[in-house]
């Protein structure tokens, strides 16, 4: 199995981009995330947008370490949503060259999503960046048949995959396999407790503040990366903040990178 890794902001969400970028390059990464617009209540904006220092300070530590930046994220979409305000989002995105922007729909109305995701695509395309729909099973998309119809509706657009998600909105590996190539944008890797949450709030808590490193609990994560492309990108999206003993940046990046690489080796040497 041939996948490139990427780390992915939230794993070190107590970073800037530089710093993510630094660190990443320590711990044996050559490709990261970044978080260019906020998520949840209360997280920091990083000044990155328009020509920033940050971001300039940001690009000279990619060049001069090799690090590419596959994905940024995010924005959430309603119906009401105004897809011209994100322009100078994704010439951030683009100015750092990356390929794919996380996109999250905070509606149930799946038409007008879609709708609003379409000209999203269409105005990132003159980026060329592609607009990465992902699931989460708290907000208006909670699963991947929902984000399916979306971009069937829209014509257009791919799927992030997220191992979390997928399990906590009762998915399987099959599910991941029956997702046809063109509609695949990366896989998202973590891995979690066996028994799900039962309410979002603590979903969202774990998704946010605790996952577990790959191999450490009990999601089906070597099916999930037999489904995916073989030459996927996967994105290493494990924020463990809310959880005891956690390590330093660099050897937290780097448990996971080996962790993960040693489950990818086990898949390759059960291969037939």
């Amino acid at each position: 199995m041939s996948h490139l890794l990427s780390l992915a902001h939230l794993t070190l969400i107590e970073l800037t981009p530089p710093e993510v970028i630094e660190v990443a390059s320590a711990a044996g990464f050559r490709s990261v995330n970044l978080r260019l617009a906020p998520v949840a209540p209360g997280e920091k904006q990083h000044p990155m947008i328009g020509g920033t220092p940050m971001m300039k300070e940001t690009l000279s530590r990619m060049n001069a370490l090799g690090i590419t930046v596959h994905d940024v994220e995010i924005i959430r979409l309603l119906p009401d949503t105004k897809i011209e305000q994100f322009e100078a989002l994704l010439a951030a995105a683009a100015e750092i060259g990356a390929r794919h922007m996380l996109v999250a729909g905070d509606s149930t109305d799946e038409i007008a999503i879609a709708e609003r995701y379409a000209q999203l695509c269409e105005l990132g395309a003159r980026y060329r960046i592609n607009m990465g729909l992902e699931f989460m099973p708290w907000t208006g998309i909670k699963n991947i048949d929902s984000a399916r119809r979306i971009i069937a509706h829209a014509g257009r657009g791919s799927i992030i995959v997220d191992s979390m998600h997928v399990d906590r909105s009762g998915g399987t590996a099959a599910d991941i396999a029956a997702l046809p190539l063109a509609e695949f944008a990366y896989f998202q890797l973590c891995d979690a407790p066996r028994e799900r949450p039962t309410s979002d709030a603590e979903l969202i808590y774990q998704a946010r503040q605790a996952r577990l490193p790959p191999g450490a609990g009990g999601i089906d994560l070597r099916g999930m990366l037999r489904a995916i492309p073989g030459e996927s990108v996967i994105s290493l999206e494990v924020p463990m903040h809310g959880l005891p003993n956690l390590q330093p940046p660099v050897e937290r990046a780097r448990a996971l990178r080996e962790a993960t690489e040693a489950m990818l080796a086990d898949i390759t040497a059960a291969q037939p």
